[in-house]
This record gives structure tokens, sequence and C-alpha cells, in this order.
């Protein structure tokens, strides 16, 4: 629970009560790898931090297994759009390894967000983050080369290299493995 406090920390100071609150309702969970935080159709109903581990979230196209995204330790995740909407996933989330996760339900976190207004300053700045820095790595992304989108995957997230899996990775890209893997060769 710690290494979530200090996570927040980065962002908003935490007093000792709002501390005590998280850790009244945050629930640790250990996952076996290849295990399912989140489910296609099914509603997500918290939000993730990953105290250990890696997980990727996924969706399948004309049945084929497309990788959207590899988190690392130390972020959080969880399927947004169903989480925030409270409406079926459209995407799987699944463990790339043996994975620890510190869990808050949402109506936990929306009572915890009423009751300390600056844990929603946390949530807001969190956000605003991960869109930015989403829209950065995906402006033009659609019209770079596969070399040019390995590099850019280098520049921006160089631990998703060392986390992931060549396959779960071409996904990413949009490219294939055999393609990747001479990219990464020359």
């Amino acid at each position: 629970m710690q290494e979530f406090i200090a996570y927040i920390e980065g962002y908003i100071p935490l007093n000792e009560e709002l501390k005590r609150a998280l850790e009244e309702v945050a629930v640790q969970i250990s996952y076996a790898k290849n295990e399912l935080l989140v489910e296609e159709g099914r509603t997500c109903r918290h939000l993730y931090f990953l105290k250990e581990g890696t997980v990727r979230t996924y969706f399948f196209q004309k049945g084929k297994d497309i990788t959207h995204w590899i988190y690392p330790e130390m972020s959080v995740v969880t399927s947004w759009h169903s989480y925030i909407f409270r409406k079926p996933a459209n995407e799987y989330i699944e463990t790339t390894s043996d994975t620890v996760v510190i869990a808050i339900s949402y109506d936990d976190w929306q009572e915890l967000y009423e009751k300390y207004p600056e844990l929603e300053r946390f949530g807001r700045l969190m956000i605003e983050e991960q869109i930015a820095t989403i829209d950065d790595f995906y402006k033009g992304y659609y019209f770079l080369t596969a070399k040019e989108k390995y590099e850019l995957l280098v520049e921006f997230y160089p631990k998703i290299l060392q986390i992931a899996n060549l396959g779960h990775i071409a996904s990413m890209l949009g490219i294939s493995q055999e393609t990747l893997s001479r990219i990464r060769g020359k």
C-alpha cells in the first residue's frame, strides 16, 4: 500500500486521515501470469495500481488478439470507458507476469472523492498526464513507418521493451513480429 500512497503523493500531499481512509478501502490482490483483471462485456468496477508485475490491454479484431497497451509496475490502470461510464468493457486487461495490484472499487473511490476533495485533484492531474502523454505519443502515429513507430515507443516508453514480449509489442505497434525483429536487429 505504501507504493500507492507514494504514487499519489507524487501529485498531491496526503494527510494521515486520508492515508488511513485509502488503506481502509484498498485491497491488495495477487494474480498469476495470464489472469484477467477485466473481461470484455463485463463492467469494470475497480481502479488498479500495479504494485508488482505488468498487464496489457487488448481486444479482438476479426478473431485476432490485438494488444492496445502494456502497463509497467507503478502504473494506474483500468478499462477507463467502462469504469467511468459504468458500461461493459470492450477490452480485456490481462496480467503478463505474476502481478500484485492495489484495487479500489469505483464506489469507494467516489466516496473518497466526496469526503476528500484534494483527492479529486490527484485524479485530475493523473488523468491529464496520461491524456497528454498518449496524445503526444499517438499524434501522427498512424502515418509513421514501422521503424518510426518503434523509435517513438523507445523514446516515450523504453521500459515497455524490457517488460513485454515481442509479440505483444509488435501487436501494439500494428506490425508483424518478424518486422519488429528486423527493426530491432538494425
